[in-house]
């Protein structure tokens, strides 16, 4: 193998290397909060495009060419890694404020739910707003969303995106059930509802 061939064996796998943490951040692009995030991605497949096209003009040029060819493919390297940097960076901020918007529904569920204990606590009434079944389950649900959340923290590219999807379908469940405690805490007398 001539050296030439060594050094496009090496683009073609550092290009590899590049293509596959651009697809783990295409994973999430429905995390896309604006048209400035979906350009991140557009620009990041435009700069991988142009990069293959510098391999594919590595591999046809002769002595004359090789350097200054080369020297482009070197170029065009390295715009589409710091894109890919940018675009990184980018979505890693995407991801915590994700993450922080759920922690902080799931704290506000949680206080929500200490009020319903303490009013559950205080009556113990037959009549109650909440059966020792429902506190149990909205606990029990409470507490899968964290374990959930805390998965978010550590997952990237398609297990992100499963994590995040484990994690909303947990909490339509606990938002389904809260708005049917408080639609049948509506229609039961004053006092039997929690504050």
């Amino acid at each position: 193998m001539t050296e030439r061939d060594a050094y496009i064996q090496k683009m073609e796998a550092e290009q590899r290397e590049a293509t596959a943490r651009f697809r783990e951040i295409e994973a999430q692009a429905d995390l896309a909060d604006s048209e400035d995030s979906l350009d991140v991605l557009t620009g990041a497949r435009a700069f991988s495009d142009d990069v293959n096209r510098e391999l594919q003009a590595l591999r046809r040029a002769d002595e004359r060419d090789w350097e200054r060819v080369k020297a482009g493919a070197e170029k065009t390297r390295g715009r589409f890694r710091e894109h890919l940097d940018r675009a990184s960076t980018h979505w890693e901020g995407l991801r915590e404020g994700y993450r922080r918007q759920r922690e902080a529904e799931l704290k506000a569920l949680g206080a929500q739910m200490d009020g319903w204990i303490a009013a559950h606590q205080r009556t113990r009434a037959e009549d109650s707003l909440l059966t020792r079944e429902e506190l149990d389950f909205l606990t029990r649900g409470l507490k899968t969303s964290g374990e959930l959340l805390k998965n978010l923290r550590h997952a990237h590219g398609h297990a992100w995106k499963t994590a995040r999807d484990q994690y909303e379908a947990n909490w339509r469940d606990l938002q389904e059930r809260s708005r049917r405690i408080r639609a049948e805490g509506a229609a039961a007398p004053e006092g039997a509802s929690p504050p």
